[in-house]
């Protein structure tokens, strides 16, 4: 017996694959395959989404990134200021040595403020672009359960077979 030839395949980014055939739909990939019969289908649903999440976290993390970066150069000048100042009386050596060498590590840490201001700020500007990108989502409605196949970006390849799909089960009721 020779199988169907399919109506529509749809490649997901992680090697599986969804085939529709007259009177079926396959997902298979990662060693799994799954055959859901389009009887037991009461709908169909395709997608585009954004995560508001992430352009909020791109947001404060801008916002501490910019409060870093502004907060450096005046930590920076009042350490060595203090420094500066601990070492004009010859009071007390030890105490003094330790105050240096205080101030020497907060001045150090200053210093690495605008690093890690950068690094939010590529963090933010990752989170962002993944905000722009958004995410194209199929959903298989069963009576009971739903089955999300999703890729990232908008995705019309995955709404054409949406849309085959959703043609199939409307003509399935006629």
């Amino acid at each position: 017996m020779r199988a169907a030839a399919p109506d529509a395949q749809f490649e997901l980014k992680d090697g599986s694959r969804l085939t529709l055939y007259a009177n079926r739909v396959v997902h298979e990939g990662g060693g799994t395959l799954e055959i859901v019969p389009l009887g037991h289908l009461a709908s169909v649903r395709v997608a585009f989404e954004r995560d508001p999440r992430k352009l909020n976290w791109a947001i404060v993390l801008l916002v501490v990134a910019l409060a870093l970066a502004a907060l450096s150069g005046p930590l920076q000048g009042w350490i060595a200021a203090a420094a500066a100042r601990v070492g004009e009386g010859a009071r007390r050596e030890a105490l003094d040595a330790v105050l240096l060498t205080v101030f020497g590590v907060l001045g150090g840490l200053a210093r690495l403020l605008p690093l890690l201001a950068a690094a939010l700020g590529a963090v933010c500007a990752l989170l962002g672009t993944l905000f722009v990108l958004g995410t194209t989502t199929l959903t298989l409605s069963f009576a009971a359960a739903e089955r999300a196949f999703t890729v990232r970006g908008r995705d019309r390849r995955l709404a054409e077979f949406a849309e085959i799909l959703g043609e199939r089960l409307a003509g399935r009721g006629e």
